[in-house]
């Protein structure tokens, strides 16, 4: 999808230097150019801009039809991914807790640590790039230079304007946002967690030693 939204963003920003392009053109030509081409109206220029604009939209439906059944068959699937990375995360930090000074098994479960929090970073920068992507759409159509436009041609920039807006997110069981916020909010759990696990490891191990 973030193929296809780079693709509609230049398809948006290239309407308008396209008519500039052609009028420019238009207006350049010689007497004897005029004789094998003809110029084109102003009504033809605007014709152009509703087919471009029309294309742009039906590209943009297709896309955000494609993003939502992509979340439809992704969040269970993102659920259980994350599930298990957080369970397997929370379980190498017990295991280097009671392992504590055991270098080699210290070792394996940071290992097992890190990769974990590799594969729910690939997954949330997946996330936050599509969001960021979606998001552009709204910009590139008010950086489309649209002023001066017919009215008929703005409100289908506004109707773009107003889907882009409802923000997508890919989610994880359609209540986790896949996010790099919600990579953050994982890691300074987990950081939590295992400071947590050191207290108490500490308090057993005075608590033992002075009875």
């Amino acid at each position: 999808p973030c193929i296809q939204l780079n693709k509609l963003r230049a398809g948006l920003l290239d309407i308008r230097q396209k008519q500039d392009t052609s009028e420019q053109d238009s207006g350049a030509e010689t007497d004897e150019e005029e004789d094998k081409k003809q110029v084109r109206t102003s009504p033809e220029v605007v014709r152009d801009l509703h087919i471009q604009l029309n294309d742009c939209i039906r590209h943009h439906q297709q896309i955000l039809r494609y993003m939502h059944a992509m979340e439809d068959v992704l969040s269970p699937i993102l659920l259980g991914v994350f599930f298990t990375a957080t369970f397997s995360i929370c379980l190498c930090g017990f295991s280097i807790v009671m392992n504590w000074r055991n270098i080699m098994a210290m070792s394996q479960a940071s290992l097992i640590y890190v990769a974990m929090m590799v594969l729910l970073f690939s997954f949330c920068q997946l996330g936050e790039e599509i969001t960021r992507q979606a998001e552009s759409i709204r910009d590139a159509v008010w950086e489309s230079n649209w002023v001066g436009t017919p009215v008929s041609f703005q409100h289908c920039l506004i109707f773009i304007i107003a889907i882009a807006a409802k923000n997508f997110s890919l989610t994880a069981g359609k209540f986790v946002t896949v996010s790099n916020r919600t990579m953050l909010k994982i890691f300074n759990q987990t950081i939590s967690f295992f400071m947590f696990l050191l207290q108490v490891k500490d308090k057993t191990y005075h608590h033992t030693n002075i009875s």
